[in-house]
């Protein structure tokens, strides 16, 4: 079917549906899905969170999973580890992999990928994201979006634009200057939307210049659909709209949302009344349904066009991607003495410690979290690739794991609250005043306390002050110590008899608080947990799981430990972080590890130099103890296969070739916009401006922890002379590169122009290409890079055009933003 064939039958379309049956297709009407017209044969529109999986399957009309196995699916490396590969070929086999499960499962739109810039370390979804740098990140989307769409899933690229930070998400205003927007925070959504055709996008929580994201004229009507010709569908974060009116004329076309009360969103009956009063003229509503329209046609779930892709999940074939991808991606950052890779013939005892060596990773994140098959943990890799050896591994927890560590506590243990039904656990009551005085709006017993103000809390009382209280005996069968952990203790806290013994902190950002207690067995503790939240507070969710026996109950003595460490033969610790940490609807407090590893770290390494650290997580941290140790490896979230993955890469049967996608700062004051003090809740003015990520640590001659693009390998490679030619605004380089070590490998060749001088601000170095070359031991391959007029080109503000400022451009080849191998220039 030609376009305008479709468009004719479109029309057709929108010719035969009432007003109201137009705005039923512009609004949820359950948690994941929008409106159809069944008498015109046009169904609802799916949708599916999935950045890196497909989420579990959540019930019509609220967030309870609907349980059963039908929603078990493949767990990907998430964003950080997938930019971490520097690999287009991996970032579509990612796509196809993510776009074929989704079909499988009936989903229409998968929510992803997430291509916001990592501005700050503390970030709490910087591990959805594809990096610090616009090019990069754009490539990247570019080949995931489309392998997404080849399966007939339709991609949401988002949240656009300047999401970048979780903290006061919904309120936050970004203020950065046009040529940041242009130049740093739209490029990746640019290529997403134009070379990579992304079929529908997200709009943002927060603010820019003053007007909400997902309501925005200047993002969404000039910039998207005018300036770069969007003719897809712009759909809202959850409750990320709030006015009808602005929503409707300023290009959101599905505003999906948290509440159940449906035909009150904003684009619901208000819309229909707006338009039917003539408040809202028809032409926009028609150019919203057209849209939708359009894009069922393109996905195949209407018209003629050719059949969709049935789709398949947890198939080999799957499980294999997951495992080559996160090989790809696990970032080897130091390695004296040669300690890696190790190998198996000269190792009888390894010992393994940390909480991350056994530790699965796939149901955290909150929206990201994947119900995955399997998850094969670092512990479990490390067993079946020694499996038949000789190699005893023996192994420590060695720290505890904030929320990670604790279990929500056993229903058995506590009161009945539900007589009818037997039901043991806390009640619940909901008011309408944070005094929690007068009779509670809603009372209702649950098994666990746990509560999601986005999600829990009753239509009624959104955008108004509340307060929760959960209410349970506690009876435990033996006299021991419990440690207790809340989550989101920023806006609560844990009472016991009276005594609050984790207290509410008070805190703009989420904060997991604990306490160890003794009970005694036969004792009925009266337990308290209120929540308290004003109009304009952050909100965090709530949760309180427990460990009986508390965090060290099944450790042994650190003396058991550090005498396994002194008999080792090689030591791996497994840390980092975890999800209590990378999670959306939050930021960390800080760059530091948690839970004392940065003390256990330092312990190992006095007594074994043979010591290995291995970092799970999806953001930079501090290293306190990097003179200390002779290897680090950033492994990342690095997906179902994971395990697997990073036993291969220490024992040597995968040669790594991971790259930063971001920079490692030595600490946080000396990134950017926390240097500036420009990391705020209410305004970021993004003072960096042009100078975010390693622009800044470039141009400002800051030593970093480790560099963007940093990233060793087991080989070496030699660069040639690169050999430049020019053909108009076209610039054609080549260069051979060389595996001049004894192992098979891949190099990353990275690419930077450097400006020359003008009274324009520029960074010292921008990334405007990368390879990624595959070779065997002695090989040559030419590795190629081809610019245009925009690889030079600066945005002027005022004449809101690109430009290439005329002069002699330095190009720069590295392994990383500060390991410059060959320069050669030319001139624009």
């Amino acid at each position: 079917m030609s376009n305008a064939q479709m468009e004719q039958q479109i029309q057709a379309l929108l010719e035969k549906m009432t007003p109201a049956e137009k705005v039923n297709m512009c609004h949820a009407v359950t948690k994941f899905t929008s409106g159809g017209v069944p008498r015109l044969g046009i169904p609802p529109l799916s949708m599916s969170d999935g950045p890196h999986g497909v989420r579990e399957e959540i019930a019509a009309d609220s967030w309870d999973a609907v349980g059963g196995d039908q929603d078990y699916a493949t767990y990907l490396p998430t964003g950080t580890a997938l930019a971490a590969t520097w690999s287009r070929e991996c970032a579509r086999l990612f796509g196809e992999v993510l776009g074929s499960e989704a079909r499988d499962r009936g989903k229409d739109v998968i929510l992803g990928p997430g291509v916001n810039m990592v501005r700050s370390p503390l970030c709490g979804r910087n591990f959805e994201y594809y990096g610090e740098d616009p090019y990069q990140a754009g490539e990247l989307a570019a080949e995931s979006i489309q392998g997404i769409q080849s399966q007939g899933t339709a991609a949401c690229v988002k949240h656009f634009a300047l999401n970048s930070q979780e903290l006061r998400r919904h309120d936050v205003n970004a203020t950065c200057s046009e040529r940041a927007l242009r130049e740093l925070y739209l490029p990746a959504f640019e290529s997403a939307v134009i070379r990579g055709g992304a079929m529908t996008l997200m709009g943002a929580y927060n603010r820019f210049r003053g007007q909400k994201c997902c309501q925005n004229d200047y993002l969404l009507n000039q910039i998207l659909k005018k300036e770069w010709g969007f003719d897809g569908v712009v759909i809202s974060d959850w409750a990320g709209v709030t006015d009808t009116f602005e929503a409707a004329r300023n290009g959101m076309d599905i505003e999906m949302g948290t509440g159940e009360e449906y035909c009150n969103y904003h684009l619901a009956d208000p819309f229909l009344r707006a338009v039917e009063n003539g408040e809202i003229e028809m032409a926009v509503l028609d150019d919203k349904v057209r849209r939708i329209l359009r894009l069922m046609f393109r996905l195949g779930m209407i018209g003629d066009g050719n059949p969709r892709p049935a789709g398949e999940r947890n198939t080999p074939a799957h499980q294999a991607a997951a495992r080559a991808i996160a090989s790809e991606a696990i970032t080897l950052l130091k390695n004296e003495t040669s300690l890696l890779p190790l190998d198996a013939g000269k190792i009888r005892k390894l010992l393994v410690v940390g909480d991350n060596a056994d530790c699965r990773h796939h149901f955290g994140g909150h929206s990201s979290a994947v119900k995955a098959l399997y998850e094969v943990t670092p512990l479990e890799g490390l067993k079946n690739l020694l499996a038949g050896t000789e190699v005893e591994i023996r192994s420590f927890r060695g720290y505890p794991a904030g929320t990670n560590a604790g279990k929500p506590v056993p229903s058995s243990l506590m009161e009945i609250v539900d007589a009818g039904a037997g039901t043991r656990g806390w009640i619940c009551e909901i008011y309408d005043n944070h005094h929690r005085s007068g009779v509670p709006v809603r009372t209702l017993p649950v098994e666990s306390p746990e509560f999601d103000p986005e999600k829990d809390l009753p239509e009624e009382l959104r955008g108004k002050d509340f307060g929760v209280l959960f209410k349970g005996v506690l009876t435990p069968k033996k006299s021991e110590a419990w440690t207790f952990f809340l989550d989101g203790c920023s806006q609560a806290c844990l009472g016991c008899e009276g005594v609050n013994f984790v207290e509410n902190c008070k805190s703009e950002q989420n904060v997991c608080g604990s306490a160890t207690v003794m009970l005694e067995a036969g004792h009925s503790y009266k337990m308290e947990i209120p929540i308290v939240l004003h109009v304009g507070m952050p909100v965090y969710p709530v949760r309180l799981t427990a460990v009986p026996g508390g965090v060290n109950a099944a450790e042994v003595k650190d003396e058991e430990l550090f005498a396994a460490a002194r008999e080792a033969d090689a030591v791996l610790f497994f840390g980092g972080l975890n999800h209590t940490f990378d999670a959306e609807g939050s930021d960390r407090k800080d760059m530091a590890l948690h839970d004392g590893q940065n003390e256990l770290i330092s312990a190992l390494a006095k007594i074994n130099p043979r010591l290995a650290v291995v970092l799970v997580g999806g953001s930079p941290v501090e290293m306190p103890w990097i003179d200390e140790v002779p290897a680090v490896v950033q492994m990342w979230y690095a997906g179902m296969e994971a395990g697997n993955a990073i036993a291969d890469v220490l024992f040597g049967r995968v040669n790594p070739s991971g790259k930063l996608p971001f920079t490692f700062p030595k600490r946080l004051a000396d990134s950017p916009a926390h240097a500036l003090n420009d990391y705020q809740p209410l305004i970021c003015h993004y003072a960096e401006d042009l100078l975010m990520g390693y622009r800044w640590f470039d141009t400002k001659g800051i030593d970093p922890l480790f560099p963007f693009g940093h990233g060793l390998s087991y080989t070496s490679f030699e660069y040639g002379e690169p050999v430049v030619e020019t053909d108009g605004d076209a610039v054609v380089v080549r260069m051979k590169i060389t595996n001049t070590g004894s192992r098979a490998g891949r190099e990353t060749v990275q690419l930077y122009i450097a400006p020359p001088e003008s009274e324009f601000l520029r960074p010292a170095q921008e990334l405007k290409g990368f390879e990624k070359v595959a070779l065997e031991p002695g090989e040559s391959r030419e590795a190629e890079f081809r610019l245009n007029a925009r690889s030079f080109a600066i945005y002027h503000p005022e004449k809101r055009e690109w430009f290439v400022v005329p002069g002699r451009y330095r190009l720069r080849f590295g392994t990383s933003s500060r390991d410059i191998r060959r320069e050669a220039e030319v001139e624009r």
